[in-house]
């Protein structure tokens, strides 16, 4: 977060001030434990999860022809369970049309940061890692997978989404589309090759909790194929 002017937020009401003015559930002298981000980070969805837009998060990504950021709000689809526990890993997943400029940017620039603003508890996530993404010419039928599920899991006016005129073009009337990206027997249609499901691999994760100021950075360790916590000033 940056610094910014007293004056300003007290006169507003909003602001730090007025976040992280509830009283911290820790004991004086007694330093709130390392918790790992990934297990941190279910707690505040698990805490969130009746918030409208609750899954809500924004993504940045830096244009390739002006090197200027750019940011959008989209959804998070939960975490990709591993092939050999069927557990949820550490890789979130996303989904975008192959049409649109961040699917552009991120082949210029793999690497994405998210933001991720949990209300209930004052927390914030800033993650960092790299995109994959899986379309309609994935080789691996794992991944294949994993995009056809996601496309059947999508609400009907989702899908239609991927049926409208390319986007960012000059306003014309959309064409005719599958309702619900359906079939006449109701049935859902295979994922267009405009579905693209995106994979964020994290490989570091700023956390900030503004009820007592707690701030600490987990960072993935190649090496030992690891994660690497600690706690850093706020």
């Amino acid at each position: 977060m940056s610094t910014r002017s007293t004056s300003l937020f007290e006169k507003s009401g909003d602001g730090w001030k007025d976040i992280a003015a509830s009283t911290s559930n820790h004991p004086a002298g007694c330093a709130p434990a390392v918790t790992p981000w990934r297990e941190a980070i279910a707690v505040s969805i698990a805490k969130s999860r009746k918030i409208r837009g609750g899954n809500f998060v924004q993504v940045s990504t830096v244009d390739p022809e002006t090197k200027e950021p750019r940011c959008r709000t989209v959804v998070f689809r939960g975490f990709l369970k591993s092939d050999l526990t069927n557990q949820e890993s550490c890789v979130m997943k996303m989904i975008t049309d192959s049409r649109s400029n961040k699917v552009k940017e991120i082949k210029s620039s793999p690497v994405m940061e998210m933001v991720w603003w949990f209300s209930q508890n004052s927390e914030q996530y800033r993650i960092r890692g790299t995109v994959q993404m899986v379309g309609a010419e994935a080789s691996d039928e794992g991944i294949a997978q994993v995009r056809r599920e996601q496309w059947g899991n999508l609400s009907d006016s989702a899908r239609e989404q991927f049926y409208w005129k390319e986007p960012g073009i000059p306003f014309s009337e959309q064409n005719e589309v599958p309702t619900g990206g359906r079939d006449t027997n109701s049935k859902i249609l295979p994922p267009p090759k405009e579905f693209v499901l995106m994979l964020l691999h994290p490989s570091r994760v700023d956390y900030l909790r503004l009820t007592d100021n707690y701030r600490q950075v987990d960072e993935f360790d190649s090496h030992s194929n690891s994660w690497q916590a600690k706690r850093v000033n706020p």
